[in-house]
């Protein structure tokens, strides 16, 4: 009987630590998570800035884009027209985290951070233009007055919320 509660126990025990494990595990998966939207609506902001702030794009085109991506990717969600202007917003409130042409020294790629790169093995096949670089577009200042670690903690809607109500940048950190 004393063995009996003593391995309960120890089951007990075993289960707390386990759970402990699969716990930490969700949160860091959700940080990375974070981390690669960011950088996907980044990217996204930046080429929708550039084409519909250019005239490229006329009146309508978030809708028309949005649905179509909706067609061709089914079960999509978050890339709606509304969502679309706020990644634009979202790009255009941290321009100063944009830099496709390298990455200096003293900054981290979003992407570099989660220990991935963009190799020629990479899941989805290049095609011949390659339009948005979610690898290498947004960079992080890896310098004490930029709070990166929360910054990418953050998920996109509290960002956007961010952004509705602060006006400057020291407001948003």
């Amino acid at each position: 009987m004393k063995e009996n509660k003593l391995t309960i126990t120890q089951y007990n025990h075993a289960a707390e630590v386990i759970k402990t494990a699969i716990l930490q595990g969700q949160y860091e998966a959700l940080k990375d998570e974070h981390r690669i939207q960011l950088a996907v609506y980044f990217c996204t902001g930046k080429y929708v800035c550039e084409n519909s702030r250019s005239g490229e794009w006329g009146t309508g085109a978030l809708t028309t884009i949005s649905n179509r991506l909706r067609k061709i990717l089914p079960g999509l969600r978050g890339f709606s027209a509304e969502n679309l202007k706020k990644m634009r917003l979202f790009y255009e409130a941290w321009t100063m985290l944009d830099n496709t042409s390298s990455i200096p020294n003293g900054h981290n790629s979003v992407i570099a951070i989660t220990e991935l790169s963009n190799t020629s093995e990479s899941v989805i096949a290049n095609t011949e233009i390659q339009e948005i670089d979610i690898y290498h577009t947004m960079i992080i200042p890896n310098t004490l007055d930029f709070p990166a670690a929360e910054f990418l903690a953050v998920p996109f809607t509290h960002h956007s919320r961010i952004l509705s109500k602060a006006k400057t940048t020291e407001e948003r950190y």
